[in-house]
């Protein structure tokens, strides 16, 4: 019977208080639609960078008599390291195209002979992209016969683990701050909801319900605001990222639905800040019922 009864009134209390449920929910959903966009903002720029960086760590440049085999044997020696996620080979006429297109010169126009080596471009995985790692991995590969220089440009690539890491610490704090002012908004619309309907909360506190009767029902509808309002950033949030791309021609590393730990993040979120909420509320409002 208990049950019964929650599951009724609460979802009588919707229908009975229209539009302060409708209110309640596009508080939610404003809220969680910040914090989601927060969240896919903050990752597509990190991914952003990550991408420019990734596109290679280092290159090994390979002795020009190396052959096939030499070749071969360098690059299975190579994918063998821990962390080696990527390597890509540049024979010396892929090196030649390259010379070429950056400044604008044949260079078989001015020598007889392609002079550039061949060489392997290799990327690290996040774990493994560490100064100190990539340092000791190049000391390996230095000793291999065939390989003539590695080039690894670490001051470039410590300016640019440097700001990742403030970028990370400015959009945690960032988040973090947008996370409490959106709990306190949310809180406080939703109060004035249950403040509207005090005279229902006094009628049934005056006919005999215990204080788990009164707030249940107020609890589960806080949890439909929640969900409603989750599910409707969500969706809110497929809109804006198919309008950014649609009409600024800008192709999203990362999207929401490619991100399914955000989307049940914000639904779990949602719920629990609407029942919270409304359940602290009620509590408050127990305090002036006698």
């Amino acid at each position: 019977m208990s049950l019964r009864y929650i599951i009724r009134e609460g979802l009588t209390g919707i229908t009975r208080s229209k539009m302060a449920f409708m209110i309640s929910v596009f508080s939610v959903t404003s809220s969680l639609f910040l914090v989601g966009v927060g969240t896919l903002a903050v990752d597509n720029g990190l991914k952003v960078i990550e991408n420019l960086q990734a596109d290679y760590d280092l290159e090994v440049f390979l002795e020009n008599d190396s052959d096939t085999a030499d070749k071969r044997n360098i690059a299975e020696l190579i994918t063998s390291f821990p962390g080696v996620i990527r390597l890509d080979y540049l024979s010396k006429e892929d090196a030649a195209r390259l010379y070429n297109a950056e400044f604008g010169e044949d260079v078989l126009s001015v020598l007889d002979d392609n002079p550039l080596p061949s060489s392997f471009r290799i990327t690290f995985e996040d774990e493994h992209r560490e100064g100190n790692y990539i340092l000791s991995f190049i000391q390996n590969v230095e000793s291999l016969d065939g390989v003539d220089e590695v080039i690894f440009k670490k001051d470039l690539f410590d300016r640019i683990q440097g700001l990742l890491q403030m970028i990370y610490i400015g959009a945690a704090s960032a988040l973090f701050l947008l996370i409490l002012v959106t709990v306190f908004l949310t809180s406080n619309n939703l109060r004035l909801m249950i403040l509207a309907r005090y005279d229902l909360i006094e009628t049934i506190r005056l006919l005999g319900a215990t204080d788990f009767m009164v707030k249940a029902p107020f609890f589960l509808e806080g949890g439909v605001i929640g969900f409603i309002g989750g599910l409707s950033a969500t969706l809110l949030i497929v809109l804006s990222e198919w309008l950014f791309q649609r009409f600024l021609h800008v192709t999203l590393p990362i999207r929401i639905m490619d991100y399914p730990e955000l989307i049940i993040g914000i639904l779990i979120f949602g719920i629990s800040l609407a029942s919270l909420g409304v359940l602290k509320a009620v509590r408050r409002m127990l305090r002036f019922v006698s």
